[in-house]
């Protein structure tokens, strides 16, 4: 084969600039690279004239926020009787775009904001009560600041009832509970004390919605990972039972089925995820004694298709724990 000869690359008067290492690179490389595509003008700096400076400055002032005027004023509209529903969902929205920032979450509550959860969560509104909801997960997301302040407001005791309700209030509640709860030990202490973690369970009894059931059932297989001191309180409301009770052999079409498929799969991931406590397994043996044998049912129908590859996967998995 014959060898490419690269020697006119050298002689190519316009060298590409070195790749960047560093941010002030990166910069110069782009100065570097742009160089030729800049219209010609003379570098000389000129004082810029008063009323061009004068434009700028007012330019950039209107175009800051100052985000503590937006959230109060977004406060004062949920709680103006005469606000519209699309007033208030539209003052939710823009609550919930600042507080994005953890500072801002932090002082929405600070300012007083949090008086308004209660109200909204009540809302005759569905569209209210779920952009409520979500705020809440905004709020409590990875922020301790604002878990310890919502707990103390009874924030899970005004978002578990909303689990009865459509979509997509019950959705956005369960994703506000998990959120107030997970990596903070006082909200799932909380969640126990109060009672509120039965209503939760009770879903999985009462609602088919896939969402529902897949944020709850994630909920529940994240348990033994985040918080497995808590493992126990759970066993001792008999939760392997509960699990082991929605364990059923099924049909090729009832893998097709969308939802209830993936409320299948939830369930052995938590069952799956609790096993790898010995009391749990233990509670199985003794609650659940033909389990093995469903679960072999499942793992034969689930072998017809790959689609259904992560249900067989589980329930091995599951059979071999139990051996």
């Amino acid at each position: 084969m014959e060898k490419k000869d690269n020697s006119d690359s050298n002689k190519n008067p316009t060298e590409r600039p070195r790749q960047p290492t560093s941010l002030q690179g990166l910069l110069k490389f782009a100065m570097e690279a742009t160089k030729a595509e800049d219209a010609p003008c003379d570098s000389t700096m000129t004082p810029m004239d008063p009323e061009r400076q004068k434009f700028l400055e007012e330019a950039l002032k209107n175009m800051t926020v100052n985000v503590g005027e937006e959230l109060v004023n977004s406060i004062k509209t949920i709680t103006d009787p005469a606000s519209s529903e699309d007033d208030q969902v539209e003052a939710l929205e823009t609550i919930n775009h600042y507080i994005l920032n953890i500072d801002q979450a932090d002082n929405f509550h600070k300012i007083g904001g949090f008086c308004i959860l209660k109200p909204c969560l009540n809302s005759r509104y569905q569209s209210v009560r779920t952009e409520t909801a979500a705020l809440i997960a905004e709020l409590a997301q990875n922020n301790p600041y604002c878990q310890q302040h919502l707990l103390e407001n009874n924030m899970l005791q005004e978002l578990t009832p909303l689990l009865t309700q459509p979509e997509p209030v019950c959705t956005r509640a369960m994703s506000a509970i998990s959120a107030m709860v997970t990596n903070f030990p006082p909200g799932m202490e909380n969640l126990f004390s109060s009672g509120e973690i039965d209503k939760i369970v009770a879903v999985l009894v009462s609602r088919k919605e896939n969402r529902l059931i897949t944020k709850v059932t994630f909920f529940l297989s994240a348990i033994p990972g985040c918080h497995p001191e808590f493992v126990d309180k759970f066993l001792d409301m008999g939760i392997m039972k509960y699990l082991s009770g929605h364990i059923l052999p099924v049909t090729r079409g009832d893998l097709e089925d969308s939802q209830l498929s993936n409320k299948l799969q939830n369930i052995l991931l938590a069952t799956v995820n609790f096993c790898a406590h010995n009391r749990a397994r233990d509670d199985l043996r003794f609650t659940a004694a033909d389990l093995p044998g469903r679960l072999q049912e499942i793992a034969k129908v689930a072998r017809s298709d790959e689609a259904f590859a992560e249900i067989q996967e589980s329930a091995e998995k599951l059979l071999k724990l139990l051996k």
